[in-house]
């Protein structure tokens, strides 16, 4: 893969939403940039609004019809591949799996029972093509699927598990995930250079600087492959098709457009990006975010009330 693709496209996901809980990223290093889109941490929170452990009043800053739309958490469709590790503070538990790429997003539904503390998981999120270069397997064979860390990574990990339980904070786990993963790399240097790496990135720069609006017969066209041959080649290095990528692109970008306040409605955001209507929009929309374009952007105003009312240590999405 090839660390210029990264400035084109940086994913969204909504969490953080919940004033309980946090969401942080943290960039790769320069060598892992090519294959690596982020580190990155959600979980619940040890001290409270007020600085001592309580219950934040979730209501405070938003109204109840919105409460009833609002999820604490959204996973959604963004083209990568993740890493997860997940610690259960109760039963003092980690868990290490592999999630493909998901077709549908996850909401989790706003609760007003108090979480666990100190419960998170950490994540390594892959950009788009770049897991398969580690881990050396077809992206397809993952696709909708969650399966433990042990069942497809090919190197030992048992080193890794053991340093990671030893962390106490996110820049810890950073730094031992990179030393993993760049461990990685140096092994598998020898693949780094192939014909279908050159197809892909070329195929991904041209989705990502049209924001996901070419059409699959003019991505095969312009590298001059049939468009069975591109489909096979994008589900194996990519996890799905390239007509399913290009939408999920073209939802990030109005995510993007939500984020940065370019529209205030529906029909704004139709015309901005290319969409037939109105109705064509929120039809796209739904399938990845699971909800109407006007909830994304009250939640978005809710995770930035918090983030910035509360400080740096609130939600974080990083800037493209």
């Amino acid at each position: 893969m090839d660390a210029r693709l990264h400035p084109l496209y940086r994913p969204i996901q909504m969490n953080g939403i919940d004033p309980r809980t946090y969401y942080i990223e943290h960039d790769p290093s320069p060598v892992l940039t090519p294959y690596v889109a982020c580190y990155w941490e959600s979980g619940t929170r040890k001290y409270r609004d007020n600085g001592e452990r309580g219950t934040v009043a979730i209501g405070s800053k938003v109204n109840d019809l919105m409460l009833k739309s609002m999820a604490s958490a959204r996973v959604l469709p963004d083209g990568c591949t993740d890493i997860l590790i997940d610690y259960n503070p109760e039963q003092a538990r980690y868990t290490y799996s592999y999630c493909g790429n998901y077709m549908q997003p996850f909401a989790f539904p706003l609760s007003f029972t108090e979480p666990p503390v100190g419960e998170y998981t950490f994540g390594v999120r892959f950009f788009p093509g770049g897991a398969p270069f580690l881990h050396g397997q077809s992206l397809d064979l993952f696709t909708d699927r969650r399966i433990p860390l042990e069942d497809c990574w090919p190197t030992r990990w048992d080193e890794l598990q053991l340093k990671m339980e030893e962390t106490v904070n996110f820049a810890q786990r950073v730094q031992v995930m990179e030393h993993y993963l760049r461990q990685t790399t140096l092994r598998n240097s020898w693949a780094h250079h192939h014909a279908d790496q050159d197809l892909l990135r070329n195929v991904l720069y041209r989705i990502f600087k049209e924001k996901g609006r070419l059409s699959v017969q003019d991505l095969a066209l312009n590298e001059a492959v049939s468009e069975r041959q591109l489909h096979r080649k994008m589900t194996e290095q990519v996890g799905i098709s390239p007509k399913r990528f290009s939408e999920i692109i073209r939802f990030h970008e109005v995510l993007h457009g939500i984020r940065k306040g370019r529209a205030t409605d529906g029909a704004e955001l139709a015309q901005m990006h290319g969409f037939y209507d109105q109705a064509h929009l929120i039809r796209q929309f739904r399938k990845f975010y699971g909800d109407t374009p006007l909830i994304a952007i009250q939640e978005h105003q809710q995770m930035l009330s918090e983030k910035y009312n509360h400080g740096t240590e609130r939600s974080v999405i990083l800037e493209s």
